[in-house]
């Protein structure tokens, strides 16, 4: 077997000594003043070694450590036979990465090598681990084991590390035995510590390292049919002359999804639809399971925002995970960089200019007017409002904004003159919306046909 040590042991006993890293102790009040002055209890491996001991003591072996302090060490490693699972057990998981652009030394939208991650069977160990307080007198370790105690009911969760594909970087922390005191150090007619032990069990899995496989794998296919005025220009067989002549004029493109589903966009939430666009509550769990698995966070969903379903430059994607308690909806984080770019100042809020109107006028449910104010008009504002200034008027879909060098109201976005795409965000909610030349809707929320949508899942 090759050397292999991944430290897995190390980062349990750092992560549990990280738990205690951040309690404090009351010493009394500061000088000349009322605040009370609060110490932090450090915490330090127990089982050092004699050259850092030396140090801490200043080169000196008449120098104690200071109190209080916490040392943290092992008591005891042992293997979890009730634990053990099938030693053979080899778990396959796919993961795909960002491609990434060598020009521009920045990862694209795109799909870049995905790989194979063999993960083989760990080995349970139960690992028990003990905490000293050392305190100079009973009310430090007072005040320091009732903070630890009711963290400790009797158990907490702890995070190994922060690797997606690792299936054993939760465990618990278990508080199962407490040692009040301990007058055996030091010895003689030297002042004694007061000492305190804590045991600690942590249930822990060790993993042998991972076998990782990169992947050729086919994910699109693309078949192009194109028009043509006559079949003598099509390489076809002879023999099927009469099957062609029973469909006449052009060939068309077909585009076809998985059982023709549709789906829907509203906010952070996809809904699956039917063929014919209808809401008959399917699982997406049922759906998904021939053609791939979900992971969270990692599986991604593709929108296509262009007319052409070969189009993808303006593709908006976000990755997927399963909702908590409906199984017709899927959780979408948008991906915030593949939106399109806004060709407008962003606004403050979009608003009904007749419910809602800045102070200090009465009922005002807007702040007071200040240079930029920005708003989106979703109804008229009438000649002769007070709140948005006798003389101004504007339109629905129109964007106001406030000119504080004349002190009054503008037009910025005319809806009346602008006939191109445009794009603005709506700072209050974070949502961005887009212009049709007619009507402002949401830039990518909506309902997305066959063919115009696409999952990337693992196989």
């Amino acid at each position: 077997m090759q050397y292999w040590y991944d430290q897995q042991v190390r980062r349990y006993i750092l992560q549990f000594i990280k738990l205690f890293d951040d309690f404090s102790i009351q010493v009394g009040k500061k000088n000349n003043s009322d605040s009370q002055s609060f110490v932090r209890v450090p915490v330090r491996y127990a089982d050092m070694q004699r050259m850092v001991a030396h140090i801490l003591r200043h080169n000196s072996e008449n120098v104690m450590n200071s109190c209080p302090f916490m040392s943290a060490y092992i008591t005891n490693l042992q293997i979890a036979r009730d634990r053990l699972q099938e030693p053979r057990l080899v778990d396959k998981v796919q993961v795909s990465e960002r491609k990434f652009d060598t020009t521009s030394k920045n990862y694209t939208a795109e799909i870049g090598n995905t790989y194979t991650v063999e993960r083989f069977m760990p080995v349970p160990y139960n690992l028990n681990m003990a905490v000293d307080l050392w305190c100079s007198n009973t009310d430090q370790k007072l005040q320091i084991m009732e903070q630890i105690l009711v963290l400790f009911n009797p158990a907490i969760e702890l995070q190994a590390n922060d690797n997606p594909l690792d299936w054993t970087n939760i465990t618990n922390v278990e508080l199962i035995d407490i040692v009040w005191n301990s007058r055996a150090v030091p010895q003689g007619t030297d002042t004694q510590l007061d000492v305190a032990t804590l045991t600690f069990s942590l249930p822990i899995w060790l993993n042998p390292p991972a076998k990782v496989k990169k992947q050729s794998i086919i994910k699109q296919i693309i078949a192009r049919v194109n028009s043509t005025d006559s079949i003598d220009d099509l390489d076809y067989d002879p023999r099927f002359i009469n099957f062609f002549e029973n469909f006449p004029g052009q060939i068309r493109t077909n585009i076809v999804t998985p059982e023709n589903a549709q789906i829907s966009v509203v906010g952070n939430q996809i809904s699956l639809l039917g063929a014919y666009g209808t809401n008959d509550n399917e699982s997406w769990k049922e759906y998904l399971e021939i053609y791939g698995q979900l992971q969270a966070g990692i599986s991604k969903l593709i929108l296509r925002q262009s007319d052409d379903p070969e189009d993808s430059a303006s593709d908006v994607f976000g990755t997927l995970a399963f909702h908590p308690t409906d199984n017709n909806k899927l959780l979408f984080t948008i991906d915030s960089s593949t939106l399109p770019n806004n060709t407008e100042a962003a606004v403050d809020k979009i608003i009904d200019p007749e419910t809602s109107f800045p102070q200090p006028f009465a009922n005002g449910t807007l702040p007071a007017v200040v240079d930029g104010q920005r708003y989106l008009l979703v109804n008229d504002i009438a000649k002769g409002t007070q709140a948005w200034g006798s003389t101004f008027e504007a339109s629905a879909n129109d964007i106001i904004q406030y000119d504080g060098s004349q002190a009054k109201w503008t037009i910025n976005f005319d809806a009346s003159e602008i006939n191109a795409i445009k794009y603005v965000t709506n700072t209050n909610t974070g949502a961005q919306f887009k212009w049709t030349g007619t009507q402002w809707i949401d830039s990518y929320q909506g309902q997305y046909k066959n063919g115009f949508w696409k999952l990337e899942l693992a196989p």
